[in-house]
């Protein structure tokens, strides 16, 4: 009889423990999950901050504001075929010098690629739509205004043979 009950001790114990283990297994699980999903969406933005980025160096012509990324500020002159950039800085006053530079070390520039001209323009329709919404209207911009039909037009009447005479 002692033996029954300490064998029913020892398998109330073995389940209590393995409820903690599964209990563990889940949460070490679900923070795995968790960790690879957020890995996978912070290497999705980055590449997409990566893609703006080229885009932005690729649509530098000359006239455009620049910033490197040792902190000189100045406007492009020339864009070089070999990947490479001239810089102007300074001005009328003080003198002014030229930098060529690789393109990679542009920080920031107002050149905007295809992707970012395309991204405002969504974003500004959305504010028009949004701006129609509170006023009322609820017309889509996209709509084209139905083309007023013109009136048919009259055939003249012959002349009567009673003005001849």
């Amino acid at each position: 009889m002692l033996w029954k009950l300490l064998e029913a001790e020892n398998t109330t114990t073995t389940t209590g423990s393995q409820n903690q283990q599964i209990v563990f297994y889940v949460i070490l699980g679900v923070l795995v999950v968790l960790i690879i999903v957020w890995l996978l969406f912070s290497n999705r933005k980055s590449k997409q901050r990566q893609k703006d980025y080229i885009e932005q160096l690729d649509a530098i012509k000359p006239g455009n504001k620049v910033k490197t990324a040792g902190g000189i500020c100045g406007v492009v002159v020339e864009v070089c075929d070999d990947n490479t950039v001239i810089i102007e800085t300074g001005s009328e006053q003080s003198g002014k010098s030229y930098i060529k530079m690789d393109k990679e070390l542009i920080a920031q520039t107002d050149a905007k690629g295809p992707s970012q001209i395309a991204r405002e323009e969504a974003e500004a329709a959305k504010k028009a739509a949004k701006a129609a919404g509170k006023d009322g209207k609820i017309e889509s911009a996209e709509q084209p205004e139905a083309p007023e039909e013109p009136e048919p037009e009259k055939p003249e009447e012959p002349a009567s043979e009673e003005k001849k005479s």
